[in-house]
């Protein structure tokens, strides 16, 4: 951005000297050799090199030069020269010079032009590529543990990530300025389907873990913001593999100004990776989406874009049996289960949004847009368990090892729901940026108005050898405290019961205005400074949240970039956060708030001649009226009350470079603490004679016990709390054979915090295992059309194909998701661990077709 910004001054100040001279203009656009806009691009007169442009984040410039002679036009970046090319332009004339440029580095080296902008902000720019990280599904959230700061994400059939302490909830997704929603009442990785964002029509990736500025809207975690490519020319790929399929075309007139458009395609198929599950059954899961993006110049002041996303996922599981060994070392427990009954679940969603770019001036751009949001969501299950617990002989000398020697515990559990949702959201909302001199002016106004309407029917029953828990017999108190007749039959409790019916209609008006100031010598100094503003008028609360960013270069040799930032994040309820555990709606309910402070240390360097970078950032969030929940494997259930208070503190550093030439490699460490305070949340402390606290549970000999009290529970561990995450994506290849590619992804996360059902807070003391997993994939490429002895047009329709074996969590490590709490005939309650997937080969084949 403040490159673009110092460009257009001085272009202004060439046209204004060149006023009365005689002008040809050139025009045209930059891609990479997969068709992405290559941003920052410099373009030169060689004879006069007061003439010269950039091109933008589309990868399009214009360049106004002198008619009349014969000059030649020079694409560089840095001191590289990437294309030139001799023309006679005439007076008035118009000619366009578009390309791509071509691998430096044998058949896989992306010639890749940073946008500069990512280490003077709180972003990271986020590098896809259809054949790097060896993953389940391709999506874009699979790159972001490694490249970006503080991003946890533990769990592979889920797209949920946390950030710095924070719930998939608190993250903000943007496609070409179109904000995002996903499905709300999936409660498994196993239901998910696929992401909103397409990486095969993906251009670049911003990523901001904290301290964004006031254009990015009001959650309070992170933002990530996508925009999908322009081509320029006629294009595509087709991808298949053992999980599913893709494909999609993108294309352009002849004039790549006038129109360019992207249609994909995927479908997905987890039924192979579900297989690993402890679970066994008739997994039926049909995940499919597909994506339209078109861009059209009406003229060269205006232009119109239109997105357009259909994703359908059905989710069918009929189980049968499950064994589940657990425990510890010399006392291993073994969980058996029968299962009778099906989950069927529907989820529909479209997307469809329209904008109308104006460009009056050159230095005012103003967009107009308008999206409707339509999401249907139905859940349906039935499932009737019988389980028995049984002790596993643990010693490896007897006949019997591993075997059941006896069972001491039998019961069966039922989980029923019928729950329906419907949510449209209709926005109507307007962009703008100006710049003049130093400064780089953006505003923005939006208007949203919302229909939710659900109906929501579960219950959960417990059966402990043959009673249902809770039970209660007449002349007891029953599940809901009111005494039962002793001549009442006796009255059978559901463990969990939610049964509601909401509806609301709502608006929300929010808005911004920021201002990027550079300043200093060579503009050493970089300021950003704005504030948002947020009305919904369910719980009418008005909302101002002023923010600031500040980037120093400081006047050494080395290229060091230190940044500043740090804001009000306010999130205002949307749907989840108003609903409580029991299905209460809570519309009154504030927005949740924190404050972000954050400094950066930002340095590049080269070794062994290549481009490293270093990132380091400290920050702290303080965090207020926050609605406290709890997880249930991947679903969120908020308690619907604005009844905490706490704090994220921590460092994250990236390291990222090329150790093979062309092959980019990241290694990523967060260390994060992250603690609240729930009100009304107590505990019951027991007491000796003496006063002095003592324990009840465990204990050989049983204390005496002289009083009881009640004490709040303070300061505890937030279900987020991972106090380190590592993650390391290496790639190589071999040197005599470039065409042949490694990649290794590695992922480490400390254990989450953990509660049983019979307490209301957690403590550090029980946490899950730590999260290990490690990734391998090879990857060679078997067609490249400079490898034609004699080129004829079927050889060079095909711009490459790629064969990729990846070997999915190699050490086939048992990660635990949640737990499945349950009791044996002594009331003695065991956590039995839900585990994750196991190994799998997964086969790839990606054609890359184009003229």
């Amino acid at each position: 951005m403040y490159c673009r910004l110092s460009l257009f001054i001085l272009c202004l100040l060439v046209a204004i000297g060149a006023y009365a001279q005689d002008i040809a203009t050139i025009t045209g656009a930059v891609a990479d050799e997969y068709g992405k806009p290559l941003e920052l691009v410099n373009v030169v007169v060689k004879e006069n090199q007061k003439f010269f442009t950039a091109t933008d984040s589309t990868g399009r410039y214009t360049l106004r030069v002198p008619a009349g002679k014969r000059i030649t036009i020079v694409f560089s970046y840095l001191t590289k020269t990437i294309y030139s090319t001799t023309i006679l332009p005439l007076k008035n004339d118009e000619k366009q010079i578009s390309f791509q440029v071509q691998s430096s580095v044998q058949q896989f080296h992306e010639v890749e032009v940073r946008d500069q902008s990512g280490r003077t902000e709180e972003i990271s720019n986020i590098k896809v590529h259809e054949i790097m990280i060896p993953n389940l599904d391709g999506g874009i959230e699979n790159y972001l543990a490694a490249q970006s700061l503080g991003v946890n994400k533990s769990n592979e059939l889920s797209s949920n990530y946390s950030v710095r302490g924070g719930s998939y909830d608190e993250n903000l997704v943007y496609v070409n300025d179109f904000e995002i929603y996903r499905p709300y009442l999936m409660r498994s990785g196993q239901q998910e389907g696929l992401s909103f964002a397409n990486p095969n029509l993906v251009s670049n990736i911003k990523f901001s873990s904290g301290g964004w500025q006031a254009k990015y809207g009001d959650k309070m975690s992170s933002v990530m913001d996508v925009t999908y490519k322009r081509p320029t020319t006629w294009g595509g790929s087709v991808t298949a593999s053992l999980m599913g399929l893709a494909a999609h075309v993108e294309g352009a007139s002849k004039d790549p100004r006038k129109f360019s458009f992207l249609f994909g395609i995927r479908q997905k198929s987890s039924q192979y990776i579900l297989g690993t599950l402890d679970t066994k059954g008739q997994y039926s899961p049909s995940f499919i989406d597909a994506q339209f993006f078109a861009t059209t110049n009406i003229s060269s002041q205006v232009s119109l874009e239109i997105i357009s996303n259909v994703a359908r996922n059905q989710f069918k599981f009929i189980p049968d049996d499950r064994s589940t060994k657990f425990g510890t070392v010399s006392t291993v427990k073994q969980l058996e289960m029968a299962f009778e009954g099906q989950e069927l679940d529907h989820f529909m969603a479209v997307t469809n949004g329209l904008s109308l770019v104006l460009k009056p001036k050159e230095n005012l751009k103003i967009k107009f847009l308008g999206s409707v949001y339509n999401d249907l969501e139905h859940e349906n299950f039935d499932i009737l368990a019988d389980y028995r617990i049984g002790d596993v002989e643990s010693d490896p000398s007897k006949s019997n090892y591993g075997q059941v020697t006896n069972y001491s515990g039998i019961g069966g559990i039922q989980n029923w729901g019928r729950n329906t949702l419907y949510i449209d959201v209709y926005t109507a909302a307007t962009r703008g940026s100006w710049f003049a001199k130093h400064h780089n002016v953006q505003w923005g106004l939006d208007y949203k108005h919302e229909e939710i309407q659900d109906k929501l029917s579960e219950w959960d029953r417990l059966d402990s050898a043959g009673y249902s828990l809770p039970f209660t017999a007449g002349g007891q108190k029953n599940f809901y405290g009111d005494s039962v007749p002793l001549n009442d039959y006796a009255v059978i409790g559901m463990d969990r019961l939610l049964k509601s019916t909401f509806h609301l209609s709502s608006n929300r008006v929010n808005a911004f205005i920021q201002d990027t100031w550079r300043f200093g010598d060579t503009s050493r100094f970089s300021l950003n400074y704005g504030v948002r503003f947020q009305y919904w008028d369910a719980n009418k609360e008005p909302i101002v949240t002023p923010r600031a960013q500040l980037s120093i270069k400081p006047s050494v040799k080395k290229d060091i970039i230190l940044t500043f930032a740090g804001g009000l994040y306010y999130q205002p309820p949307f749907y989840r956060e108003m609903r409580d555990s029991s299905g209460h709606v809570n519309t009154h309910l504030r927005a949740q708030k924190s404050a972000h402070a954050v400094i950066g240390f930002n340095y590049a360097f080269k070794a062994w001649g290549r481009p490293f970078s270093f990132v380091m950032e400290g920050y702290y969030k303080y965090l207020w009226d926050i609605v406290s929940f709890d997880y249930d494997n991947t679903l969120i259930r908020y308690s619907g009350l604005n009844n905490a208070k706490g704090y994220a503190a921590g460092v994250d550093m990236r390291l990222n470079g090329e150790l093979a030439e062309g092959a980019e490699s990241w290694i990523s460490l967060s260390l994060m603490n992250t603690q609240n305070v729930v009100q009304g949340a107590t505990k019951t402390v027991y007491l000796d004679s003496s006063g002095k606290q003592v324990s009840v549970v465990n204990s050989v000999t049983k204390p005496t016990i002289a009083d009881t009290v009640t004490r709040s529970v303070g300061w505890q561990p937030r279900p987020t709390n991972q106090l380190v995450t590592f993650n390391l994506f290496f790639s190589d290849y071999i040197p005599k054979w470039p065409f042949i590619r490694f990649n290794l992804n590695l992922a480490f996360g400390s254990g989450l915090p953990v509660k049983s059902p019979t307490t209301d807070y957690y403590t550090p003391k029980f946490t899950l295992p730590f999260y290990k997993r490690v990734d391998m994939g090879f990857a060679a490429q078997l067609w490249n059309p400079k490898w034609a002895k004699k080129p004829t047009k079927a050889s060079k329709a095909f711009k490459s194909v790629w064969l990729s074996l990846d070997v999915l969590n190699i050490f086939d490590i048992q990660n635990v998701v949640s737990y499945l709490w349950i009791k044996d005939f002594y009331n003695n309650q065991y956590a039995v661990p839900n585990n994750l997937t196991g190994r799998r080969v997964n086969l790839k084949v990606v054609f890359n077709f184009g003229s």
